[in-house]
């Protein structure tokens, strides 16, 4: 029966993924750069630590951002993870304000070990989201007041099949390899209020495919029989990633409610190729495990993001250096009769160089998160749950600040598979 309530939940949170999918993912305007907002770390364990993961070496959760982790499935262990997560997010200027508020899928992934000493996995993961819309205008001496929109959509998604293997009790190595994939819509529009100049619209579609790869190692270190300490390495490499641009540029008229258009300017249908390319990432990560009940991470990740094209331009953005970390506290792992002392806590905090540098200034992103894992009874299944609050910019120099509000929850589900029943 407590099988079939985890099948019925899993089933429930997968129809509610699919659905907030079809949602706005996010709304700011300085998604306009570069791909996007990288999504840095989506899974609700981690989130609540500050996104801490690099060394992370845990058997009851599947941890894409090291595949060096995935030698630490148990034998016959398959572990299935996903979720859904909202933001709410209030921007500022030194004189405006807004709130937005968006949903989305989250993740999903699986792992499982294939002999005692490989393991791997395979999942869809968000890379980039992309959503924007800002209206600006300007006095022309002619032409009177012109108005300008900019408007922005879309996202990049990651397919990753991951491998491990234990060189000894020590040391594991893994690999993955990442598919990215999706598009980036950017449009632009100049309205005339003069009454007799046409206005005129760009649309800009960006489409994204191709591999790169990403190298884990981990280090375990037993320093007594309840206390083990694990150093964790990730980088991947800078990868060329193919790219093809559409442009389409008219000019209109406004007739009531619709555009008419009047000319075609420019009209790139069949679009030209490039490629993208996406600088390397190097995190370093730690943690500590006491007794199965307290749990330290830390994490250190740098990527250079002045490295970055796309159709050979910058876009100007800098080298990004993040850095994370989080507590865990489980009162009693092996508890059976008080299930509260089978409840993980987890609080973290994470400080962050973003790679957004505009008007010479680099905006900086911090936030402190918590949250909790209960377990299910009689299973070996764990909802999560995580809330981040933070704030990204400033409001000096004509840029804005974004104070956000983050809540996820993923569903971890454990089972056996390849065990033959003995008895029916």
């Amino acid at each position: 029966m407590q099988n079939k309530t985890v099948y019925f939940l899993l089933i429930v949170l997968i129809f509610c993924i699919f659905n907030i999918n079809a949602q706005n993912k996010i709304n700011s305007p300085y998604s306009r750069f570069g791909i996007g907002d990288i999504q840095s770390n989506i899974l609700s364990e981690f989130s609540a630590m500050g996104e801490s993961s690099i060394a992370s070496y845990d058997p009851s959760i599947v941890n894409p951002y090291n595949p060096s982790s995935f030698t630490a499935f148990k034998p016959n262990s398959f572990i299935f993870s996903t979720g859904g997560m909202h933001q709410t997010t209030k921007m500022q200027t030194t004189d405006l304000e807004q709130v937005t508020n968006n949903s989305s899928f989250s993740h999903l992934i699986l792992g499982f070990p294939v002999t005692k000493k490989i393991g791997v996995s395979t999942g869809l993961l968000p890379f980039s989201n992309v959503g924007y819309q800002i209206e600006d205008s300007e006095t022309h001496p002619d032409l009177g007041i012109m108005n300008y929109s900019y408007t922005g959509n879309g996202g990049l998604s990651l397919i990753y099949v991951g491998a491990a293997y234990r060189l000894n009790k020590k040391l594991s190595l893994g690999i993955n390899t990442n598919y990215l994939f999706g598009g980036l819509n950017r449009n632009k529009k100049v309205i005339f209020s003069d009454g007799e100049s046409f206005n005129t619209r760009k649309t800009n579609s960006i489409s994204v495919k191709g591999f790169f790869y990403q190298l884990g190692l981990m280090y375990n270190i037993e320093l007594n029989e309840k206390t083990f300490f694990t150093l964790g390495f990730t980088a991947n490499n800078n990868a060329e990633i193919s790219a093809k641009s559409t442009v389409l540029i008219e000019t209109y008229k406004i007739s009531s409610i619709y555009e008419i258009t009047k000319d075609t300017i420019l009209d790139s249908t069949s679009g030209f190729s490039n490629n993208m390319i996406l600088p390397q990432n190097i995190g370093i990560g730690m943690s500590l495990n006491i007794e199965k009940k307290w749990l330290f991470m830390a994490d250190l990740s740098v990527q250079d993001w002045s490295e970055y094209r796309m159709f050979g331009e910058s876009d100007s953005l800098a080298k990004s250096i993040r850095f994370s970390g989080g507590l865990q506290f489980t009162p009693d792992y092996d508890e059976v009769t008080k299930y509260w002392k089978l409840i993980k806590f987890r609080l973290g905090g994470k400080f962050q160089q973003s790679y957004l540098q505009l008007y010479n200034t680099q905006l900086n992103e911090k936030s402190l998160s918590w949250g909790l894992g209960f377990p299910l009874n009689k299973t070996n299944s764990e909802i999560n749950f995580s809330v981040e609050v933070g704030e990204r910019g400033t409001t000096k120099n004509s840029l804005i600040r974004e104070q956000f509000f983050c809540f996820q929850i993923g569903l971890s589900s454990r089972g056996i598979w390849f065990v033959k029943r003995k008895y029916d």
